[in-house]
């Protein structure tokens, strides 16, 4: 049997034994809304959160369910659709698949809508039974991709925040472009929008090493993560690939920052509503926010040089660690310019140092 055929299958039989595709929809008139819901019956059990309203609306919600597998939008209204509609993309979660309906009929909307990231695009009026055709050929290419989403089982659904964070002992260890080729990895391997943040406000070289834009929204936002939302988020994530996103600043050297108490946290509580992995490269010169950060974090990657002066900050780092975040995952890994068969200081003595195995050898 074909892995095409066995995608079918596959999706047609979950509809009776999965609890149902995790959906919400936005239709502003009745007819419409009342052809949505008949179609969308059997595929969500009757439990489809469907609304009477438009883009608009959908671009209101604050905070999405990490676990939506569907959305439905009317883009009628919409003064510019496309651009509306990659705010909304944004927005809702990676996994989620997004479909349009509206009353223009145009082949070049259709084409501008796939290329921000929905899946379809219906033009009203559409037929009974359409929407869950749709439905159906969005869920078998994303299994046909390996980045499936079979009813039921989101790959966000009961999957907790992420926030690793990765921490240089020393200055030119490599721990930034450690933090880049992390993330890149964990978007392609999850099939998973991954977010990359830079917190060294004023020296910080993550945005430089992608050549993205950094902005001067990171300290309000610091400051202020209350008033972070999906337009916020959509303005500041600067998108480098189709699962890779960063954020960084490039506030001047005279522009103090002193960091309120959890304002590292209560801003990662913040992005957490959008990207369920965040990868944060920690500024070794700011002692309050890496403190706050490391609070913050599930999972640290500490890099080091072989070094006596990289692995006596390693260990302070790691204390640092034991003391403010002992439920976070640690894993050390060396790294940077000296020669390792050259060193005087070996990754045997580092393990004996830290009482922790080296985990990775960055070369």
């Amino acid at each position: 049997m074909s892995a095409t055929a066995s995608a079918q299958i596959l999706t047609s039989a979950s509809r009776d034994d999965k609890p149902g595709l995790s959906t919400m929809a936005f239709i502003s008139d009745s007819v419409t809304l009342s052809r949505v819901s008949a179609d969308l019956f059997s595929m969500t059990l009757g439990k489809a959160n469907i609304r009477e309203g438009s883009i608009d609306a959908a671009l209101a919600i604050g905070e999405w369910p990490r676990d939506l597998d569907l959305l439905i939008v009317d883009l009628a209204s919409a003064a510019d659709p496309i651009a509306d509609a990659a705010a909304l993309k944004t927005a809702v979660p990676g996994g989620c698949i997004v479909i349009g309906v509206g009353r223009i009929n145009d082949v070049a909307l259709f084409r501008d809508l796939i290329a921000v990231g929905f899946n379809d695009y219906l033009a009203l009026p559409f037929a009974e039974g359409a929407m869950s055709r749709a439905v159906d050929r969005a869920l078998e290419l994303r299994q046909r991709s390996g980045n499936g989403v079979m009813p039921g089982q989101s790959p966000l659904k009961d999957a907790a925040p992420r926030t690793l964070s990765v921490i240089g002992a020393r200055g030119g260890v490599g721990a930034t472009t450690v933090a880049v080729a992390i993330a890149a990895m964990l978007g392609t391997r999850l099939k998973e929008e991954v977010l990359l943040i830079d917190f060294d406000l004023h020296y910080g070289s993550l945005m430089l090493a992608l050549d993205l834009e950094a902005i001067d929204a990171l300290r309000e936002a610091l400051d202020q993560p209350d008033r972070i939302d999906a337009l916020f988020i959509q303005q500041v994530a600067q998108k480098k690939s189709e699962y890779l996103y960063a954020i960084g600043a490039e506030e001047a050297p005279t522009n103090g920052f002193q960091a309120r108490p959890h304002a590292a946290g209560d801003f990662l509580r913040s992005i957490h509503r959008r990207f369920r992995w965040v990868v944060a490269d920690v500024p070794r010169g700011d002692p309050a926010i890496q403190r706050q950060i490391i609070e913050a974090s599930t999972d640290i990657l500490l890099v080091t040089d072989l070094s006596l002066p990289g692995v006596r900050d390693a260990m302070r780092l790691q204390q640092l660690v034991h003391d403010v975040a002992p439920s976070a995952k640690l894993y050390i890994a060396t790294g940077g310019a000296i020669d390792a068969r050259r060193s005087a200081v070996k990754v045997a003595d580092v393990e004996r140092t830290l009482k922790h195995k080296v985990d990775c050898q960055i070369p």
